[in-house]
């Protein structure tokens, strides 16, 4: 894609699933990485696949102190961040009634306040002078549209990324600072989809994935391959007139009805 090559990326919550993919693709469409993932350990797994174009840090995007620590390592690395993907995410599923303040506080610090974190310690290098467009892609869910049962926290955090992305492109827009957002369905390979686990009793029953599998209109779960291509669409100068978009990536499944 248009206006990858040579610039300089950072995604988090990359050490595996979608932001791993995110973080391969932008790679190999030229651009160097940095890949955080809260687990130092797999995101140095992941930025050694990317060669020369990867370098890892750990840390939680919870923690400013580590958000902006983030921001520092890259220019160090690479030079002044071009492309930023708040992808860092966590679950606490439960209903509502029973859901305790910890669970509520966790989802949306990571999220939620990850992202701020993230946004507002990049805001130096991001609305620079430069002449190419720099961007903003926030992944979101279609949990923050449409809500999921058992997902107060997650559902709400997610619609939070929502109207982030929307305010930041009106006050990063004129600095040529494009902010859109990713709103993937059903995934293959995320903690949302794992198959559940007969000893943990964590996970989806493997006759609820298929029942969900087939009520997508195009026939199959989605892959963190198909969220990476979208999102490294928008990291790329194609996109550079398109601001404020939340883009639904489900197959035509809008709603995942599952209850836990």
């Amino acid at each position: 894609m248009r206006g990858i090559e040579g610039r300089v990326a950072l995604v988090t919550g990359a050490g595996r699933g979608i932001g791993a993919a995110i973080a391969r693709r932008l790679a190999s469409e030229g651009a160097s990485v940095l890949v955080n993932d809260v687990d130092a350990e797999a995101a140095a797994e992941v930025a050694a696949e990317l060669g020369d174009r990867g370098a890892s840090t750990g840390g939680s995007v919870a923690r400013p102190e580590d958000a902006g620590a983030m921001v520092a390592l890259v220019q160090e690395r690479f030079g002044p961040l071009d492309i930023l993907v708040n992808n860092a995410g966590v679950t606490r599923d439960g209903m509502l009634h029973r859901m305790t303040d910890e669970a509520w506080d966790t989802v949306l610090d990571v999220i939620l306040r990850g992202a701020f974190n993230l946004c507002r310690a990049a805001a130096p290098m991001l609305r620079r002078d430069a002449p190419h467009h720099r961007k903003v892609v926030n992944i979101t869910s279609i949990n923050g549209i449409y809500g999921t049962v058992a997902n107060a926290n997650y559902s709400s955090a997610k619609a939070g990324l929502i109207g982030l992305t929307k305010t930041l492109a009106r006050e990063w827009g004129p600095r040529q600072v494009n902010v859109n957002a990713v709103a993937p369905g059903f995934i293959e390979g995320t903690r949302l989809t794992a198959v559940r686990d007969e000893e943990t009793g964590l996970g989806i029953p493997p006759e609820v994935l298929d029942g969900i599998v087939a009520q997508i209109p195009v026939g199959r779960a989605g892959t963190c391959d198909d969220v990476a291509g979208l999102t490294a669409f928008l990291a790329s100068s194609d996109s550079d007139y398109l601001t404020g978009q939340v883009v639904e990536l489900h197959g035509g499944l809008e709603i995942v009805r599952v209850v836990a």
